[in-house]
C-alpha cells in the first residue's frame, strides 16, 4: 500500500513523540514537580512503590507508542493480514489492561476523578485493541482459506 500524507505525518508524530518520551525519561522527576498539582507532594516525596508504578507506566506507554509505530510500517509496507500485526494488537491490549490495573491501584490511595477516567480510558483501549486483534485474527483465517482455494 503507498502512505498517504496522513500516514506519513502521524508515523513522523510517533518518532517524534518516541524520542522526547525517551528524552524525557531522565529528567521525570523535575517534569513531574512542574506539571504537578500544589496540593501534591514533590515526586521524591512519595512512596517507593508509587514512584515504582510511575515509571512503570511511563515505560509501558513508550512502549506502546513503539508498537503503535511497528504496526503503521507493516499496515503501510505490505498487507496487514499479517500475524505480526496480530502480536502487536494483542501486546498493546495487555499493556493497556497493565495500565488500567496500576491506575486503579493508585485511585486507592490517591483518588482523583482523572485517575479514575484514565483508567476507564484504558480500559476501554484494552478491549478496543483485543477486539481488533480478533478481526484481523479471523481475517487473515478467511485470507488463508480463499488463497488455498484459489
Amino acid at each position: 500500500m503507498i502512505k498517504s500524507k496522513i500516514a506519513k505525518f502521524i508515523s513522523i508524530i510517533f518518532i517524534i513523540v518516541l524520542i522526547l518520551g525517551i528524552g524525557g525519561f531522565f529528567f521525570l522527576p523535575k517534569l513531574y514537580d512542574i506539571f504537578k498539582a500544589p496540593v501534591v507532594a514533590e515526586f521524591n516525596a512519595h512512596h517507593l512503590a508509587y514512584r515504582c508504578a510511575f515509571y512503570a507506566c511511563y515505560i509501558i506507554c513508550l512502549v506502546i507508542v513503539y508498537n503503535l509505530m511497528k504496526l503503521f510500517k507493516y499496515i503501510y509496507s505490505d498487507t496487514p493480514f499479517r500475524k505480526e500485526i496480530e502480536i502487536i494488537l494483542k501486546q498493546c491490549a495487555v499493556m493497556f489492561m497493565v495500565l488500567a490495573i496500576i491506575v486503579v491501584i493508585k485511585i486507592f490511595f490517591i483518588p482523583t476523578l482523572l485517575s479514575l477516567a484514565v483508567a476507564f480510558v484504558c480500559f476501554v483501549a484494552s478491549l478496543s485493541f483485543y477486539c481488533l486483534a480478533e478481526v484481523i485474527k479471523a481475517a487473515i483465517a478467511y485470507k488463508n482459506e480463499i488463497d488455498y482455494t484459489v
